[in-house]
This record gives C-alpha cells, structure tokens and sequence, in this order.
C-alpha cells in the first residue's frame, strides 16, 4: 500500500465490566515521527497504550505494523513486535542492579549450564547506558537512582531491545527543566534513526516543542488529529473537553496580612537533606514551595508530616510546638499531605475506591466501641466524594489500581479533603491530571481556602505555583533561598535562584 504509516491502528475497541472505554479508535503514525497523545482523564490514553503494550486485550480492531496485521496478546508479544512502553509510574526492580534492569529480558549466558554472563551483562548495559547520556555504573542498585535518572534506565532498556515503536507517557513528570530538554534530544535522536514515537502528555508546551502530529482522544473516542505547526492551545482545549474552556485559574482570595496568626511554623529543620529550612504558614494562605528535583521540597514536607525524620529544628501547629511530628500525631494536629508518590503512598492498590476514601476517617464513620462501620453513612460520604470531584469510575467498588492515573489523583485528593483539615499539602497535585480536571482542582482549593484552610503547594509547573500561591518560597540545597510575594514573582527569578542559591 502507498504511503503506509508504520503503525496503524484501527477501530480498537476494549470494555471493563460492560462499560466501553475505547469505542473504534484509530490512528496512523510514521516511522520518524513523533505523535502526541492529549486526553481528558479516562478519554482512553492510557488504554489504548496498554492495548498497544501488550498488557489489556483488545476486544476488537486490528494493528497493523510495517504493513503487516500484528496479534498482540501479552507484552511478549509486543515486545517481539519491536513496542516498548516507558510508563510515567515507572515499571522497574528497585533492588536490582542497573545492569539487571536494563538486560532482563535478555541477560547474556555463557557455558554449559548457561549461567548468567556478569561481565557481558554490565558491558551491554554500560553501552545502552553510555547511549541515553546516564553517568552511572551499571553495578549500581537502582534503587539509588533518582527518579529522573531511573526514566533514563527505562530508555536505556527500550534501546536493548531495538524498539522500533516508543510510547512516552507523560516522560517529564518528574523531570528539572534542564532534564526535559536532555530527553527531549534523546527523543528527536530516536526520531533521526526512523523510530515511530507517540509521546503522551497534559503540557501543551512540550507537544509545541516536540510533537509533529497530535491526536486527541475525549471519551474513548478520536476527536481530531493535527499537524502540531497548525494546532492552537484554545483549540486543543476544546478538543479535549468538548467545549471552550473559559478560566483556567481562578482568582485567588486576598492574601493574608502580616498580622494573620501562622497555622504552621518550622524553624531550622535539619536531616540529610534538608540545611536549617525555615518558614511559616499564615491562616488562610496558598504558599508555594519551588526548586529543582533533590532541592528538598518534597523533603521538607514530608518531615512536617512526620513521614521522614528530623535530626534537628521546631515543629509548631496553631502555636503549639511538636516535640516527635508522626503521621498519625499530624493528621490529629489538622495536616494532611497528598504525597507525589501516589501509587506507593497514596492510595492502596488492590482495595476498591470505597476503602482508599474512608481509610483516613474510618473513626470517624464506626460506631464507637463496637467499631463497626456505619455504612449508610459511609456510603453518602463516598457519593459525596464521587460527585464533588468528578470520579470516573463504573462504581466504588472498582479497585483503584484500574483507574486512569487523573482519577486516582481525584482518590487521592478527595480522601484527605474528607479529613476537614486545617492545613492541606499538595505535593504535584495536578501531575498526570488533563486540563479540565485541574481547573476544577483548583477551583476546589480557592473555594476550601476561602472557608479558611491554608495550603502549601509543591508543583514543578512554574504558571501552576505563580497562578495558584499568594507566596512563594524558593527551596535549593535543603534550605529557603528566596521568597516572593504573586505579583513579585516571575519564572525567571525564581530560576535565577535555583541556579544560583544564593539567599535574599
């Protein structure tokens, strides 16, 4: 056939529990290109790439690769037919080697009783190491790499295989400015060699700057797909959700003046990664914590929830200092904290949606002393949680593990707002979260900081901290560098201070 795309997918069609998520979807891609992937959560990404993965089924609907009708039952499969899948949680064995990782599915043998070849394993994966730029020792355990530093092993890993289709899915999650581009070099590299690749993602300015096509899919259908040198943000919006989106961040409540009293306090907290960080939170304030991957944002808020330990510093809620901060002492204290690690620490991955909302408040929703749970009750406050914010799911009892990772961000975030807290942590709230579904986020925050809840947000999307904080607080070597006040702030001072670390 003339001009045939080298990947071809046609009609696919895929249903869990009678409700269909894909409905004939198709999409062509070339060899040499790199097609995006946009969608709502639940639209049908992630699905029809676990199709393609080898990991669903489909229930209908053809791929054709390089011209020829492909069967793809199982990710063997897929992995035969030359498809591998770097997935934004990313699948690897933290306690094994780099080298391990990487030659998995292919360790090198050598004599009679076909023993493991150590000295080949960690030459080959040094050279698919050398080739994605990683500066690490194949010996190395995995579990020491960064996350930014592990995507680069899950590349590393693809090439090993000679994948000649690469799916991304959202690949910069976790990633410093500085790291995207790295990758995005190593993409458009791929691109030069001939490989197809599809590249999923909410951020519009990396499809900009990296895609040449982008196909939208919006309940599990094909919306359109575009030349990315013709596309607009306003048009893929709509795309996306069906209609104009007409405020993307809402207007924040004033800010709290000076002599507001501070909900929380902390004063030179030491550990291993955090250097004398200091900082206080006011009454109904939106404070924003900025800085590079390991600059301790994340560390600092999971010492204040009593997750990481302290070796030094104070810890005062509503004036009252906190000799022993644990998780159990802070949710009593009104914090409560959506961690970024959403799979490991936010949410139990074999209960249903019902159990991972009411873990936090299932005191709460128990008669006392018997202890059994007051399921009428239960049950209207998991509605509740449904219709507030939006879950899609066939019901409550579905286990979490099957949603998009948008809706289990929606599990997660709902769960502790349930707690009626005095202070909310967000850590990455929006990540993996399509434009729709953030606007509604924070329009949920504004609303809960007007009824006088303070928040504390950490977010690697720049307009995200300049839009949505009354302060920001730069963060660099485990310490506060910079503090800026919404309309003082810009990206490029808040980078300056990244870089540099000086403190003003």
């Amino acid at each position: 056939m003339e001009n045939q795309a080298y990947l071809q997918i046609n009609n696919i069609c895929k249903s869990f529990f009678g409700v269909p998520i894909l409905k004939n979807v198709s999409i062509s891609i070339d060899a040499g290109e790199i097609h995006g992937l946009l969608g709502g959560n639940g639209a049908g990404k992630s699905t029809l790439m676990n199709v393609l993965g080898g990991i669903y089924t489909k229930d209908s609907g053809d791929i054709f690769i390089d011209g020829a009708k492909t069967n793809i039952r199982n990710a063997s499969d897929a992995e035969k037919a030359g498809i591998s899948f770097i997935h934004q949680e990313l699948k690897l064995f933290g306690l094994r080697s780099v080298a391990e990782n990487i030659e998995i599915s292919n360790l090198p043998t050598s004599g009679p009783f076909g023993f493991v070849d150590e000295k080949k394993k960690n030459s080959d994966a040094q050279k698919w190491l050398d080739m994605v730029g990683l500066n690490v020792k194949s010996k190395v355990r995995l579990g020491e790499l960064s996350i930014a530093q592990q995507q680069l092993v899950e590349i590393a890993k693809a090439l090993s295989l000679n994948a000649k289709i690469m799916i991304f899915d959202e690949p910069t999650s976790s990633l410093t400015a500085h790291e995207t581009q790295k990758l995005f070099e190593i993409i458009r590299g791929f691109k030069r060699e001939g490989r197809c690749i599809i590249y999923i993602s909410h951020k519009f300015d990396e499809i900009f700057q990296i895609c040449d096509r982008v196909t939208v899919l919006r309940n599990g259908e094909n919306a359109g797909t575009l030349d990315v040198k013709n596309a607009t943000s306003d048009e893929l919006i709509r795309m996306i959700i069906g209609r104009k989106l007409n405020q993307y961040f809402p207007e924040l409540p004033p800010a709290p003046g000076e002599n507001t009293p501070a909900v929380l306090e902390v004063k030179g907290l030491e550990n291993n990664r955090l250097n004398g960080m200091s900082f206080d939170l006011k009454k109904g304030e939106i404070l924003g914590l900025f800085g590079l991957v390991g600059a301790g944002k994340s560390e600092t808020v999971r010492a204040i929830f009593g997750i990481d330990k302290l070796s030094g510093g104070e810890i005062a809620v509503n004036g009252q200092k906190v000799k022993r901060m644990t998780p159990k002492r802070a949710m009593k204290l009104g914090l409560s904290f959506l961690t970024e690690n959403r799979r490991e620490e936010g949410l139990v991955m074999k209960l249903d949606i019902r159990h991972n909302l009411t873990i936090p408040i299932i005191s709460r929703l128990s008669v006392p002393v018997v202890k059994c749970v007051k399921l009428r009750e239960e049950s209207r406050t998991v509605d509740s949680a449904f219709a507030r914010f939006m879950i899609k799911a066939t019901g409550p009892k579905q286990r979490v593990s099957t949603l998009s990772g948008g809706n289990q961000q929606k599990v997660v975030l709902s769960k502790w707002i349930m707690t009626n807290p005095d202070v909310l942590i967000l850590d990455e709230p929006t990540r993996g979260v399509d434009v729709g579904a953030k606007a509604e986020i924070y329009q949920l925050i504004v609303e809960m900081v007007r009824e006088g809840l303070s928040v504390i947000i950490i977010s690697c999307e720049e307009d995200e901290i300049l839009e949505m904080c009354h302060r920001i607080l730069v963060v660099n070597e485990g310490r506060v560098v910079g503090s800026f006040a919404q309309k003082e702030a810009t990206t490029e001072k808040m980078l300056k201070l990244c870089m540099a670390g000086d403190e003003v």
